[in-house]
């Protein structure tokens, strides 16, 4: 019976111990860990950080992005009619300018070209943006000392203030100043242009096309007759 006493009594002792050392174990642990992060401070800022002016930065960066696509015309742009096949099937034949003139033009393309408008109301930067798009206006001058034409705007240049109209059979070029051009435009042609393009074109994606470029007043008085 001692025996089993002893025995008893041992176990309980290395239960109380193990359980002691357990708990001090676990407290040092502790005192450790706080000591390590008072002496680490503050989180850092990486890149989990979210600042609390998110938001405010997100939207800026918004407007930012959205003034970047206002419209604006590019410095120059150009049309390669040797690419516009379609283009140049109405020019096939030599056209004699009657006192109808573009819409002259317009009428008698038909079984020529498939898609063709006729647009009034344009100003210089209307036909700009028609050229920005891709799109060769197809205009009436009558150049000092000249008898009126129809040719293609094939190029504008800001910095040379200059407008390129392009035969569209031998593709010889001519440059024509914007002041000139307004001038003589203007006076043959009632600021008309001609289109002719793969697709048939209405006075909504006309416009479409033109607010890429263009503010709402530089669209005022435009309008679209196309078959």
């Amino acid at each position: 019976m001692e025996r089993h006493m002893f025995f008893l009594r041992e176990a309980h002792r290395v239960l109380v111990t193990s359980f002691s050392y357990s708990i001090v174990c676990i407290c040092v642990a502790l005192i450790f860990s706080i000591v390590f992060l008072a002496g680490c401070g503050p989180l850092s800022k990486g890149q989990y950080y979210i600042p609390e002016t998110a938001p405010t930065a997100t939207t800026e960066a918004t407007s930012a992005q959205s003034g970047q696509t206002e419209a604006s015309l590019p410095e120059a742009a150009a049309v390669n009619l040797r690419e516009l096949p379609y283009v140049r099937n109405a020019f096939k034949e030599p056209e004699s300018i009657g006192r109808g003139g573009l819409d002259d033009f317009y009428a008698s393309t038909r079984g020529k070209v498939q898609h063709i408008a006729i647009i009034s109301g344009n100003s210089i930067n209307v036909l700009k943006a028609f050229v920005a798009k891709g799109w060769t206006p197809i205009v009436m001058v009558q150049l000092q000392g000249r008898k009126p034409e129809i040719l293609p705007m094939s190029a504008y240049d800001d910095r040379s203030r200059e407008i390129f109209l392009q035969n569209p059979i031998n593709f010889g070029e001519r440059r024509v100043s914007y002041k000139d051009f307004e001038m003589y435009w203007a006076a043959s042609s009632r600021n008309k242009c001609v289109l002719i393009t793969p697709q048939q074109l209405t006075e909504a994606n006309v416009r479409q096309v033109l607010e890429r470029y263009l503010p709402p007043e530089g669209l005022q008085g435009v309008s679209v007759r196309s078959r």
